[in-house]
C-alpha cells in the first residue's frame, strides 16, 4: 500500500475522518496483517496485548499533551508531527488489533478502486470488491461459519464435512458447503444478487425455505419489491470486477455512475445535465479516469469538469 497522505493522517488524530478515510489509516497500519485470520481464541493473549497496548498509548498520550496544538507555529506543527508519526508506528501492531476487531469481532475492508484478496481461517478464500467490508466473529472456523458482507465479495468456499459456510448480507443468508460464488449487497443498490460459479448454494431471505442454485444461475433480490428471483448470467461479465474491469450491461445512468463513483473514488454532480437517458453495454478493463469520460462525453454528447474530486456533467 502507498505511504499514507499527512494530511489525511492530521484528520484522523482530529476527529475529522470519514468512515472511508478511517479505513484508509486502518489498512495503513495493519497492511502486514491481512492474509490471515489471527489466533484470538486465546483470552490471555488479548489481554496481554491490550494491556500492552494502552500502556503504549498513555505514555506516548503524554508526550503528545505536552506540545502545542497542531497549527500554532511551524515548530510546533512539526514536533506534533514527529509525536503522532511515532503513536502510529508504536501502536500499529496493538491498538489495531481494537481497530479491526471491535471486540469479538474482526473487519476487512477495502477502499475505493481497491480489490483484495486473503484467506480465512478455515481456508475459504475471498476476494473483496471496491467500498466492501466482510465482518468476522471470534471463533470462526472452530465453532461457526458466518461472515457478515457490505458490498460485494466471490467466495471459494473450503469444505467441511457438517459444517456449512454462510454469508449473512442485509436480508439474505447464502448457505454452502464447498462451493465458489459471487454475492454483490451494497447498501445503496436496489438489489442483491447472488452468482453461483460452481458448487450449490442456498439463499434465503429470513424465516423463508429459500432457492437452491445451480451453477450458471443467480438469485436477484429487488428492495422495492422485497422478492426473490432466479436468473440465469454470464460469467465473465458479473466476475469481470476480479480483474479490476468494469462492465456495463445495458446500464442506466444511475448503475454508470456508482460504479464509476465506487472505483475511482469521485464524486457525480449531474444536476446540469438534461438528457439521462443512458443505456450502455460494454467494459474497460483497468481503465484512466480521464479515457472514461473522454468515451462517456462522446457516446453520450456532454462535457465534464474534474474539481477536487467531483466531476460535473454538462450540456455541450
Amino acid at each position: 500500500m502507498a505511504p499514507i497522505d499527512r494530511a489525511l493522517l492530521e484528520k484522523y488524530f482530529n476527529g475529522e475522518c470519514t468512515p472511508e478515510e478511517e479505513s484508509l489509516v486502518y489498512r495503513w497500519l495493519d497492511e502486514n496483517d491481512l492474509d490471515e485470520y489471527p489466533d484470538v481464541h486465546n483470552e490471555r493473549k488479548h489481554d496481554r496485548k491490550q494491556k500492552k497496548g494502552w500502556e503504549k498509548l498513555s505514555r506516548l498520550d503524554e508526550g503528545l499533551r505536552a506540545l502545542p496544538a497542531p497549527g500554532s507555529t511551524g515548530a510546533s506543527r512539526g514536533r506534533w508531527w514527529i509525536a503522532a508519526a511515532m503513536l502510529i508506528v508504536l501502536l500499529g501492531g496493538s491498538l489495531l488489533y481494537f481497530n479491526y476487531f471491535h471486540g469479538d469481532e474482526k473487519a476487512y475492508t477495502t477502499s475505493f478502486g481497491e480489490v483484495r484478496t486473503f484467506r480465512l481461517a478455515d481456508g475459504t478464500t475471498v476476494t473483496l470488491n471496491a467500498c466492501s467490508v466482510l465482518k468476522v466473529k471470534r471463533g470462526f472456523g472452530r465453532k461457526h461459519r458466518d461472515v457478515q458482507l457490505q458490498g460485494e465479495a466471490c467466495f471459494d468456499i473450503h469444505g467441511q464435512p457438517g459444517k456449512a459456510f454462510t454469508v449473512h448480507a442485509g436480508e439474505l443468508a447464502v448457505t454452502a458447503l464447498g462451493t465458489a460464488f459471487n454475492v454483490s449487497a451494497f447498501a445503496e443498490d436496489p438489489q442483491a444478487i447472488v452468482s453461483l460459479a460452481n458448487g450449490k448454494v442456498r439463499v434465503a431471505k429470513r424465516n423463508t425455505p429459500g432457492i437452491v442454485l445451480a451453477p450458471g444461475e443467480e438469485v436477484v433480490y429487488s428492495t422495492k419489491e422485497d422478492r426473490l428471483k432466479k436468473e440465469k448470467f454470464d460469467y465473465r461479465k458479473r466476475f469481470a470486477w476480479k480483474q479490476m474491469i468494469i462492465c456495463f450491461d445495458n446500464a442506466n445512468i444511475d448503475e454508470v455512475l456508482t460504479k464509476l463513483e465506487r472505483f475511482y473514488g469521485v464524486q457525480f454532480d449531474i444536476n446540469q445535465l438534461k438528457s439521462r437517458q443512458w443505456r450502455l453495454t460494454g467494459e474497460y478493463s483497468n481503465p484512466a479516469l480521464q479515457e472514461v469520460l473522454e468515451s462517456l462525453s462522446f457516446n453520450y454528447d456532454f462535457k465534464y469538469r474534474i474539481e477536487a474530486g467531483k466531476i460535473t456533467l454538462s450540456e455541450h
